[in-house]
């Protein structure tokens, strides 16, 4: 736990830090506090609440994470964990900030707390790289066991599946792969490797990560063919069961986090529609079955011609969950791109007023990309994809403490570039109705650039506390209507953000 104490003097500004930094799996932030600004921490910090240094601090972490992890080049994103290196460098933060410890390093600010952590933070990567770098010039690669190239998978002579995912794995090896595997199982180094397969040393690490992947692979086709099959909870779902065998499905129309969709006719009347099938590899997956029987339970409640209009659900013949809606044919904004014009201004109307009609139901969206708006040739908007759609309000989800940024993007819905801070982690707030006002300022400032809020460095752009700087002028009043609507949506804190989509619905109409 981190605390917070005042010194002697009883002075504001010399508070000192102390402890050490909670992981992210054991953080429990107060939301009313992570919906602030840094500013407001840092206000309630000098006065000697605790509870705001934890939310700084777990920022901190965060955007550590993103930094190092920025950094990394791809030929030792593997071998060195971002993780790893914040963790030490947070250690190394609180043993010198400690009250008893000479000298001792007073805090004055959050911005010498942030100045310190990155510092420690470069220095213990510079360090890791220069360690990897001699490593590899003097062949002192560290043997690889099966046990690094699937991680659980023991090969004792009692678990009789070993033998069995390794039979199955050579079987979809390539030779040289097959050949690489032997002496990695007779405990050869990558370098002893290399030599003997007559390759460079890059080459055996490219084809150890291709056979980690398989083996990796492997072992979850098996663990989910050992399931037993899903049971859909249907209790809660008031829209029908269509079966399989009543429709006839067609062309592929695109593929998502949760599954692919297709086109298909009604036999009874013609009538187009389309289907999403969940992913094979969700389909044991409790928390992507809850998304996908939550986008059914949740959007169908929503009554408004912009929001995409679901008919019913069924399960294939091999036991795959799938969603009947409506087929809407038209065209992404994302197939769109950029359109600084009165049209663009009347599609983002209509998706103001559609997600204002989602809100007052009571669901936040989550992952409004322009992906995920269709236009079609009549000029109607239409959202879809509420597969990650929730209830407002929902408690915030605990961060695993090694995360993939990507990986808890899509568990908290959203999309690389469009997401929230809040979708990252929980330190920056707690996803609600305002997430989907930051995304609608995301649509508006694609409408207008014809890209994404944050692109390169996006998830470090999103985490900072600087709002994204919009240099764009445009020439014409919709090009202005869209600025006036993504300067004032496209806000880091929640509480900076308009209230209700109604009030960007304003700017966009005065």
């Amino acid at each position: 736990m981190v605390r917070i104490q005042e010194n002697e003097r009883g002075t504001l500004g010399d508070e000192i830090l102390k402890s050490k930094a909670d992981s992210k799996s054991e953080k429990n932030l107060d939301s009313n506090l992570t919906n602030r600004t840094s500013q407001e921490l840092i206000d309630l910090w000098r006065r000697g609440a605790q509870e705001a240094a934890e939310v700084l601090l777990a920022r901190y972490e965060v955007r550590l994470i993103a930094l190092v992890a920025a950094r990394l080049s791809r030929k030792h994103e593997d071998r060195i964990a971002p993780e790893d290196i914040v963790q030490s460098a947070m250690g190394s933060f609180f043993r010198v900030t400690k009250a008893d410890v000479k000298p001792s390093i007073k805090l004055e600010s959050t911005l010498t707390a942030w100045n310190i952590l990155a510092t420690f933070a470069r220095r213990k990567l510079a360090r890791a790289l220069e360690r990897e770098t001699a490593l590899k010039r003097g062949g002192g690669w560290s043997r690889i066991s099966l046990d690094d190239l699937a991680p659980g998978l023991s090969m004792e002579p009692t678990i009789p599946k070993a033998d069995e995912i390794l039979v199955e794995v050579r079987s979809v090896l390539d030779e040289d792969q097959i050949r690489l595997l032997d002496l990695l199982l007779e405990n050869a180094s990558q370098a002893e490797a290399a030599e003997k397969l007559g390759v460079d040393e890059r080459t055996v690490r490219r084809r150890i990560r291709k056979i980690r992947e398989t083996v990796v692979s492997q072992h979850a086709m098996r663990s989910e063919a050992d399931s037993p099959a899903i049971e859909l909870s249907t209790s809660n779902i008031s829209l029908p069961n269509i079966s399989y065998r009543t429709f006839v499905l067609g062309k592929l129309l695109g593929s998502g986090a949760l599954g692919k969709v297709y086109l298909a006719q009604m036999q009874t009347d013609g009538m187009p529609i389309a289907v999403k099938f969940m992913h094979r590899k969700l389909w044991n997956n409790p928390t992507s079955r809850f998304s996908l029987l939550n986008e059914i339970d949740q959007a169908s409640k929503i009554n408004h011609p912009g929001i995409i209009k679901y008919l019913g659900w069924g399960q294939s013949p091999h036991g795959g969950p799938y969603l009947v809606s409506e087929y809407v044919a038209g065209r992404s904004l994302t197939s769109i791109g950029s359109c600084a014009t009165k049209t663009a201004v009347q599609w983002l109307v209509q998706i103001c007023q559609a997600m204002a009609a989602s809100h007052e139901a009571g669901i936040v969206h989550g992952d409004l990309t322009p992906n995920n708006v269709l236009v079609n040739d009549s000029g109607r908007v239409v959202i879809i994809d509420f597969g990650l759609a929730t209830q407002s309000q929902h408690q915030p989800t605990q961060e695993p403490s090694d995360v993939s940024f990507s990986d808890t993007i899509q568990a908290h819905g959203g999309t690389l570039g469009f997401a929230a801070p809040e979708q990252i982690s929980n330190a920056f707030g707690t996803i609600g109705y305002r997430t989907d006002i930051y995304a609608i300022g995301g649509l508006a400032y694609y409408l207008l650039c014809g890209r994404c809020p944050h692109a390169g460095d996006s998830i470090v752009d999103t985490l900072s506390d600087s709002d994204l700087a919009i240099t764009e002028s445009p020439t014409t009043p919709a090009g202005a209507r869209l600025l006036s609507v993504a300067k004032a949506a496209l806000k880091k804190s929640i509480g900076s953000r308009p209230e209700s989509a109604i009030e960007l619905l304003q700017l966009l109409l005065d």
